[in-house]
């Protein structure tokens, strides 16, 4: 099957508003306030200058160094934001922002078990700051924890209902957990909140798609190859679907393009070859595009068999009879895929084109890895 796409794995950072301090109770100081403008003007080096005399002014304020690292991060300086950060957590341990991006950065180095103190703190500390839960929930996904992942995300929707991105983030793990109604749903949330989003699209249409809702999975999937033409995975997850509808045509020109923007996609290449195969058995491209496959991926069944069909309504009964036996050399492979790559060598006759058996059926699923 097709791996479920990941929506995002962007990792928020605190916001430079008053409402960032986790009620501190202090008054804004003129520089923080000259700051904030600054940097929403996009005066990066006016912005820190502000905040270090604000930070002087004020040497127990957490929010002044914790705003110099949110600079100090939009200017791409992560060892000088994490500094800040540190700085801001020494002057207030509860300052949820600083632990919420300190432990962002530390997830983006994959440094896991770092970045969970910091934002569990974040989370203890300010249960509503909803960047921290999310940000929690990426850090569960990343230790492979897609329970505690769904719980973090819908504590972050309850701060934050209309948060598109984590949406698709609780659709994605509920997937994963087996639970593809309530995926459906979040999705469904996701594409309103992010009409956008060709993602997003694309992952309710595989969701339709595991429910066998299949006109329901191409009407989303066609509408994400509208939204970005360039997204191979809309246009792979639109073949397969075409190819579960019985419409190989319609397969054959969505996996072309998939093939066309991933080239050495081996799962797509074998679909692609296996589409050919129903639309056009005798086609010279047809071999070609099998061939590819199976270059490709000499390890997967599906090529070999595709292939193997199209050798044998060429009458080539030696180069169908030596993808038969690599397909049986293949470590595991079911007896279910030999015994029909058994059966379609046998109506070979040597030189004489005949119609192959089995035509349209392939071995396993499309696209199985």
């Amino acid at each position: 099957m097709p791996a479920f796409l990941a929506t995002t794995h962007l990792i928020l950072v605190g916001l430079l508003a008053a409402g960032a301090d986790p009620g501190a109770g202090k008054n804004i100081t003129a520089d923080l306030e000259r700051g904030e403008k600054l940097f929403q003007s996009g005066d990066l080096v006016g912005a820190l200058k502000a905040f270090d005399g604000a930070a002087k002014t004020d040497t127990k304020d957490a929010r002044p160094v914790y705003l110099r690292g949110v600079v100090l991060e939009k200017k791409n300086d992560l060892p000088g934001a994490e500094k800040a950060y540190r700085e801001a957590i020494g002057r207030d341990g509860k300052f949820s922002p600083a632990h919420n991006n300190l432990g962002a950065i530390l997830l983006g180095r994959n440094d896991l078990p770092a970045a969970e103190k910091e934002l569990v703190a974040a989370s203890t500390s300010d249960p509503k700051n909803a960047s921290a839960a999310f940000n929690l929930g990426l850090l569960r996904e990343a230790m492979k924890q897609p329970r505690e992942a769904a719980a973090a995300y819908r504590k972050a929707l309850q701060s934050k209902p209309n948060d598109g991105l984590c949406h698709a983030n609780l659709c994605s793990v509920l997937r994963k957990l087996g639970d593809l109604d309530g995926a459906i749903g979040e999705c469904r949330q996701a594409a309103r909140l992010l009409p956008e989003s060709a993602p997003v699209m694309t992952n309710l249409g595989l969701l339709l798609s595991d429910k066998k809702e299949l006109d329901g999975a191409r009407e989303a999937l066609h509408e994400a190859t509208k939204l970005d033409g360039k997204f191979a995975p809309a246009w792979t997850g639109l073949g397969r679907v075409e190819m579960r509808r019985k419409h190989p045509a319609e397969a054959a020109e969505a996996l072309a393009k998939a093939a066309k923007l991933e080239p050495k996609d081996a799962g797509i290449a074998a679909d692609y070859c296996r589409a050919l195969v129903d639309v056009d058995l005798g086609g010279k491209s047809t071999e070609d595009e099998c061939r590819k496959a199976v270059a490709l991926d000499p390890q997967r069944p599906l090529a070999h068999y595709e292939l193997a069909k199209v050798l044998v309504a060429r009458g080539d009964c030696a180069g169908a009879k030596a993808e038969q036996a690599q397909l049986a050399a293949i470590p595991n492979v079911a007896p279910q895929a030999k015994g029909q790559a058994d059966e379609i060598v046998k109506t070979c006759v040597p030189g004489k084109p005949v119609k192959a058996t089995g035509q349209g059926q392939g071995v396993g699923k499309p696209g199985k890895k």
